[in-house]
């Protein structure tokens, strides 16, 4: 079973918690629920922290029969027709359960040195292979979109509680102990991330309707209604049809920071996994952990408002890349990071290893080959393409070895985007 990590609320910080809390559903009957405390080590910290695991009744955005009824698979993927409204998403989101989500972890398989086990070696790319240009924002919407999410004396009350309970600081090096060197650094200054590139990223929320735990990754527009992230950020895997199942509330806060949202809020109309990932184990590495959300419009399309990535399938194997994220052990997931890195092994089921210093929360963030904006005098088609070519799936259960791995994106994956994409008259990609 999947436990929740949580903290406590605003409110519940500035009183005990005792072991028995009345609350109340949404349909105002008082309930009692039993808070329960364990510790486990975190992904992000990498120090064994609380964890509060409350039975309780929650409030499904719809019931769990009508959201599984809603999934259709065929052979290669699976997907979910959105059955909750985006306002019921939207309220939702309190601060509250925003600052209570956590990192979402998938299972490593993990050698005696810290390593994936690798129980293959890495095969020629089966091309050819794709290559896709992005897009440049066409939509000016200046402030209409911005949200504030988070008040000020809420992070400010977060920040203490976690600096006291839960997140010790990290202070990351430039190198994994065992020779993967990277760069990774804070975007800065903070409107930088209001540029193109930088501005297709954003964090990712979501809900667990069966464990009631809230969670957060990363994520990236690909299409002009078109979101990528990885395929545990969206689905529960199983080999057992009865226990998988995909997540529920859905929001994407593209250039989150701090608590607000300067390009606003995105909820789902669809949701598209790769069998890869859905009908697997849940362990990685997973030769291809990968999903899709298809946001629904605001007046305009995503894309439109963001801009978005190009991708280029079955780069990993000798590349450089820019990684972008909001892992949790930096700046407490509150704003964006980014790592600069270059292949450093295989890393088994169709995956390669990256150096860096971003833990849980970076999940399905962007890997881009040829970042950045094209300046003046460059060689014509050389530079700033900005193509997709992996998202973070996995890092170490030993936090201080400093790596991320991922799938080398497929044929999987570009029959997931185009049944995604749809007809050129759904406007999904165009």
């Amino acid at each position: 079973m999947w436990y929740s990590a949580c903290v406590p609320s605003a409110q519940q910080r500035r009183k005990p918690l005792f072991k028995e809390d009345v609350v109340k559903s949404s349909r105002m009957q008082t309930e009692t629920a039993i808070v329960k405390w364990s510790t486990r080590r975190m992904f992000s910290s990498g120090a064994a922290i609380a964890l509060c695991i409350v039975a309780t009744q929650f409030s499904l955005p719809a019931p769990l029969s009508a959201q599984n009824a809603a999934v259709v698979s065929n052979a290669a993927h699976t997907v979910r027709t959105e059955v909750t409204l985006a306002a019921n998403i939207e309220q939702f989101w309190t601060a509250d359960r925003l600052l209570s989500a956590r990192p979402i972890e998938a299972s490593l398989r993990v050698a005696a040195d810290g390593l994936p086990m690798v129980a293959d070696s890495a095969a020629a790319f089966a091309g050819p292979a794709i290559k896709v240009n992005g897009g440049l924002p066409s939509v000016k919407v200046g402030n209409t979109l911005q949200k504030t999410l988070i008040s000020a004396e809420a992070l400010a009350d977060q920040a203490a509680f976690e600096a006291n309970t839960l997140l010790p600081p990290i202070a990351p090096e430039a190198t994994s102990p065992f020779g993967a060197r990277f760069t990774t650094s804070r975007v800065f200054p903070d409107a930088a991330t209001l540029a193109y590139p930088y501005r297709t990223a954003g964090k990712l929320y979501f809900h667990d309707p069966r464990t009631g735990g809230n969670f957060v990754c990363s994520a990236s527009v690909l299409r002009p209604r078109l979101i990528v992230t990885a395929g545990h950020c969206v689905t529960h895997p199983s080999t057992n049809a009865a226990l998988r199942y995909f997540y529920t509330n859905f929001l994407f806060i593209p250039v989150y920071n701090n608590g607000s949202a300067p390009l606003g809020t995105w909820t789902p109309s669809q949701e598209w996994v790769t069998n890869a990932w859905y009908m697997s184990d849940g362990s990685v590495p997973n030769q291809q952990d990968v999903a899709m959300i298809i946001a629904r419009d605001q007046g305009t399309k995503l894309g439109y408002v963001t801009g978005y990535l190009g991708y280029y399938t079955g780069q990993l194997a000798n590349n450089n890349v820019t990684m972008l994220g909001y892992p949790c052990n930096l700046d407490s997931c509150a704003k964006m990071q980014e790592t600069f890195a270059q292949t450093y092994q295989y890393g088994g089921n169709n995956t390669y290893i990256y150096g860096s210093a971003m833990k849980g929360g970076a999940s399905g963030g962007p890997w881009i080959q040829d970042f950045g904006i094209n300046p003046a005098g460059a060689p014509a088609g050389l530079l700033a393409h900005n193509y997709l070519v992996a998202v973070t799936s996995y890092g170490p259960v030993n936090t201080a070895l400093m790596y991320l791995g991922a799938s080398n994106l497929d044929s999987r994956f570009i029959t997931l985007l185009n049944d995604a994409c749809g007809p050129a008259t759904t406007g999904n990609c165009n």
